[in-house]
């Protein structure tokens, strides 16, 4: 934990850092009261953390690092703003726009993962890196092949497919090679493999534009004069691994020292585990630490509600940086005294770091090195680097990874388990009213397309005879003002709307929006037969992505599986296989499995799947269990109220269902919430998500078809009669029942290719999911677990060696020396301060008063004391078991390995050789039936395409696709505020600015709002160390 300090009378937590950033500032939340003219208006606020950074002479001072802790959100946001479009390419995110670069990017996950292992790598490790750099130059080949395809070459876009999925294959039977030591698993490369393999699977293809080098994330032939924008919520959103990976990328393209708390990845499961429990302890330490604690640092919130309706809300930081300030330096002795606080310290200028680090062995603490780009000091007996760069005549400190690092997990703001559950739930509920806002919102504005495409259609190939409605006479007679007053001083040019004459200055800017050009494609069907489809392919994707990435545990599954539903529905069918099988230990099974079954269902069916079911889990769960207790405890950890709201909804949803269906209902066994939050889990889900996250969903893209629907309907049977009203008979009815005849046969044609590709969508079920699930899977799990057992009889000697170290292992909990009793012991007042009320305070403290006491004897003397024993009882165990399963250990670790020296070198070599040719003609005939299953996919792609071109014209394909352009992102306050820009163009302040306007004599903003100002930068120091942000150096928006 951060120490806390009393500052400014009030406690904050010290956060150390060895280069504070540039800028720090705190943007206040705005919301709008319901009841005024500000009803609707929501921008979070959010803390502002701003590192310079060096970069080419385009544009010096614009290249920096903001980091961003939103109040709405749980981790930060980062903007990287760089000159440099070279130190793009390799940051995370996915590609959504392009099939190869998107695959390049999830195969170059596992190479920054293993960039980070614990040093040295072994054999297998960098032999799994070799395989995924291969991998990668072969995929980076086909970058050119996509950019050549048209967008109406389907056939050639299936060959793209084909090859990215053969080359994907390729390597993954290549780490299944390297993966058949015993000591060796597949590990994290072979579940990357496998994801890439099943995206490029399932991707769409544009069906409108072709690939572009933006569309790759390839921004190196762009034109110069430029500045690129990475935005981590528009590519990793919250994904805090991708953060991570984020802050790895840039340090390494920008030479920062990279983060220790993100260096030394265990690559073996078992030390994941060690390492997460230990992390689990000391987090447990810390709360019971926090919660012993009688004052605790929070942040300080002030609000102010303004006449006009607007709560301006501002949170100053629970916490002060503390390290060296981020400015300019005249030399670098001043520099290195701010951070050793000894301006006479010895220094010389070396150009190697081992000439420095053998200089410095000698010298005193203060004395320090000059090299290139950098500075190594030694400082309490240890070396510290000081990375830094020149700009002008000023040199500036860069940061270390792990100030990066630090800083990014402020976001969490340091909450613990009762106050993030707090928050979660105030989030989920304050997002009800705005989750059905946006609802009604998105409705009424697609309802007024639909109407005003169905005049339009009545309309068509007619002269408009219809008025158009009066527009606001207040609102056209300010716009018409302020249209003149820009004419007047010759910013707006005859024939230019204010609009476009707003977008054609943010057009101006200089900054660019690191993202695709291209959106990808919407699905072609919205009807409701492909939306349940898709429900059930993503619920039937999760039993056959999780028998694929372990195919031993999937094949075993599916024999649990089996096995419990033959116990219910077939008993002597099953006693009689078992009995031929030799596996009589498993009969004795069969009558708990239906007492199970019973348990959880009503009926022979529903009994027989709830009895499978928890076998197949069950197997599943058992054989990752370390991973799954990891995913598990941090799921409760971080995100509590989230996983109480998701199984409160999915038990009131499957309760719902059974009192709904009368038939479900009798289903249902004798302890039946299993079962309802079973049936009611994806809708639980499915619900939290649309509430939490609105958009284009399942909800509103059902309602959107079903009125589309009807629009086609009054199209049909009202539009003649209606045309008829506004041309007469000749004209108009006769006109209209040529239209619908028209619209019958399109939609007529529609609706047979919706059919028809729905059956087509059928057929690639058995090719896709059945066969993985019934054929791939097996196969692989037998041919794995044979190969993998006769590789643990060729190498004898290597497990009596892992047991020996197992058994000589250091220890370093001490858990004896490490008890302590709990520090929550004692008595606490029961009489505060609870509400404004008076009455509700003495209600309050009356209840506290009752309560609080009997409630703080029982923990004292009864819960504590229990926790404090079992811990002591746990601790004296280990102790006692230590050493005898060190001994253990070491005693058949030492028979295996001299054993091993003549069973290795036998008949062990033979296994090995045997485990190995398995594995490579296993490899082979996958590869084989994958090159012909894709074939047959591809072909039926290929229908599938050309039924919709068939039966929807190119117009129809323009209006759903979009191109992405800055404008767009620019015409965000808030995105646009969160860019570097000086005090005349800060849009929040003039949205918030109620101070009237001058003339422009005494208003200089007046005259050059719409021009370029020159770069202005002012930092003060004040006597605490603080660094104020006055203006940031960068070029104005317009």
């Amino acid at each position: 934990m951060f120490p806390v300090k009393l500052i400014s009378e009030r406690l904050q937590t010290i956060v150390p850092l060895q280069i504070k950033p540039y800028a720090h500032e705190e943007i206040p939340t705005i919301t709008g009261s319901a009841i005024s003219s500000q009803a609707g208006t929501v921008f979070y606020g959010y803390y502002n953390m701003e590192y310079k950074l060096p970069g080419n002479n385009q544009f010096p001072g614009n290249n920096s690092l903001r980091i961003f802790a939103n109040h709405n959100k749980k981790n930060v946001q980062i903007l990287l703003i760089t000159d440099d479009p070279q130190k793009l390419k390799n940051l995370p995110g996915s590609r959504p726009s392009s099939l190869v670069a998107n695959t390049i990017n999830q195969i170059n996950r596992y190479r920054i993962r293993s960039d980070h292992y614990q040093k040295p790598r072994t054999k297998a490790q960098i032999a799994k890196y070799q395989l995924a750099t291969t991998c990668i130059d072969k995929l980076s080949q086909l970058l050119i092949v996509e950019r050549e395809l048209l967008s109406s070459d389907w056939a050639g876009q299936e060959r793209l497919r084909e090859n990215v999925i053969a080359i994907l294959e390729e390597s993954r039977g290549d780490n299944l090679l390297i993966a058949t030591h015993p000591l060796i698993s597949e590990g994290t490369l072979d579940t990357i493999i496998y994801e890439a393999r099943q995206a490029a699977q399932h991707y769409q293809f544009n069906r409108v534009h072709p690939v572009s080098r933006v569309d790759q994330l390839d921004f190196s032939e762009e034109t110069d004069n430029k500045i690129f924008v990475w935005d981590s919520e528009l590519h990793i959103g919250q994904d805090e691994e991708s953060l991570n990976d984020a802050i790895r990328i840039i340090c390494k393209e920008y030479g920062l020292t990279p983060p220790a708390s993100l260096n030394n990845i265990a690559a073996s499961r078992f030390k994941r585990l060690e390492a997460f429990l230990k992390k689990l302890w000391l987090d447990g330490r810390d709360w019971m630490n926090h919660l012993a604690y009688p004052q605790k640092a929070s942040p300080e919130t002030q609000t102010e509600t303004r006449v006009d309706g607007l709560s301006i809300t501002t949170i100053k930081p629970y916490y002060c940086l503390d390290g060296l300030a981020q400015i300019g330096y005249s030399t670098l002795e001043d520099l290195v005294c701010g951070i050793s606080k000894n301006p006479k310290g010895a220094h010389t200028e070396i150009t190697s770091i081992e000439e420095a680090t053998r200089w410095l062995v000698s010298r005193p603490n203060g004395s320090w090195v000059q090299l290139p780009s950098q500075v190594l000091l030694r400082q309490n007996d240890d070396m510290v680097i000081i990375n830094f760069f020149k700009e002008g005549n000023l040199i500036y400190p860069l940061p270390t990874g792990e100030d990066l690092f630090t800083l990014s997990q402020l976001g969490k703001h340091h909450l613990y388990l009762p106050e993030r559950a707090s928050l979660q739930l105030k989030a989920f509920f304050s997002r009800l009213p705005i989750f059905f806002k946006h609802l009604f919102h998105n409705i009424k504005q697609f309802t007024r397309d639909l109407y005003q495409e169905f005049f339009k259609h009545i309309h068509q190939d007619h002269e408009p005879i219809h008025k158009t409605l009066p527009s606001n006479s207040k609102k056209t007679h300010r716009l018409s003002y302020l249209q003149e007053a820009l004419h007047a001083h010759g910013l707006l040019t005859d024939g230019l709307t204010l609009e476009q004459f707003v977008k054609n200055e943010l057009q101006k800017n200089n900054y660019v929006i690191v993202r695709e050009k291209h959106r990808p494609s919407p699905p072609p069907y919205e009807n409701p037969l492909h939306r349940f489809l898709g429900v059930l392919r993503h619920i039937g994707s999760f039993f056959v992505n999780t028998s694929e990435k372990n195919p031993i545990l999937g094949t075993l599954a599916m024999a649990a599986y089996a096995y419990g539903a033959g116990a219910v529905i077939a008993p002597e069918a099953l006693t009689s296989l078992l009995t031929k099988l030799h596996l009589n230990g498993l009969i004795k099974g069969i009558h708990p499995t239906q007492i199970l079954g019973k348990w959880m269902g009503n009926g022979a069916t529903s009994e027989a799947i709830a009895a499978a079911m928890t076998y197949w889990q069950g197997i599943v769960v058992g054989g990752d269990l370390d991973q799954f207790f990891i995913k598990a405890v941090t799921l409760v950890k971080e995100e509590p109220a989230e996983v109480a709201i998701i199984v409160s909804l999915a038990i009131t949803l499957g309760y719902g269902l059974c009192k709904t269906i009368p038939s479900l209902e009798d289903e249902m066994g004798q302890f039946p919430y299993i079962s309802y939050a079973t049936l009611g889990a994806k809708g639980g889900a499915a619900i939290y998500d649309t509430v939490m996250h609105p958009g284009d969903d399942w909800l509103l893209g059902s309602i959107k078809w079903f009125l589309r629907g009807a629009l086609n309907l009054a199209k049909l049977i009202g539009g003649p009669f209606v045309e008829a009203y506004f041309y007469g008979y000749r004209k108009g009815l006769i006109s209209g029942l040529t239209k619908s005849r028209l619209l019958f046969v399109k939609t007529s044609k529609q609706f047979f290719a919706a059919l028809a590709d729905f059956c087509l969508e059928i057929i690639t079920i058995p090719l896709l999911e059945l066969s993985s699930l019934f054929l791939h899977v097996p196969f692989r799990g037998i041919t794995k677990l044979i190969s993998k057992t006769l590789a643990i009889f060729g190498n004898l000697q290597v497990f009596g060696q892992l047991l020996m170290e197992f058994a000589a292992r250091p220890n370093g909990w001490g858990y004896l020396p490490g008890f302590r009793l709990s520090p929550l012991y004692g008595f606490s007042n029961p009489f505060g301060h609870y509400a404004e009320n008076k009455w509700i305070n003495i209600a309050l403290n009356s209840l506290a008063f009752l309560f609080l006491p009997p409630l703080m004897l029982l923990k004292n003397f009864v819960i504590l004391p229990v926790i404090d024993s079992f811990s002591f009882g746990l601790r004296c165990l280990l102790t006692f078991l230590d050493p005898v399963i060190r001994g253990f250990a070491h005693g058949i670790g030492l028979f295996l390995k001299i054993t091993g020296i003549f069973w290795d070198n036998s008949l062990g070599a033979l296994f090995n050789f045997t485990a190995y040719a398995i594995t490579y003609i296993a490899n082979q005939l996958d590869n084989i039936a994958g090159f012909i299953k894709q074939r047959m996919i591809a072909a039926i792609h290929i229908g599938r395409r050309k039924l919709y071109h068939w039966a929807f014209t190119k117009e129809e394909e323009q209006t759903l696709h979009k191109v992405n352009n800055d404008v767009e992102y620019l015409l965000d306050p808030m995105k646009l505020e969160k860019l570097p820009h000086n005090s005349t163009s800060c849009i929040l302040n003039k949205l918030l600015n109620n101070a009237p306007y001058f003339p422009t004599e005494n208003n200089s903003e007046h005259s050059t709002q719409f021009s370029t100002h020159p770069n202005s930068s002012q930092i003060s120091m004040e006597t605490n160390d603080e660094v104020i942000f006055r203006h940031s150096s960068s070029p104005s928006l317009f």
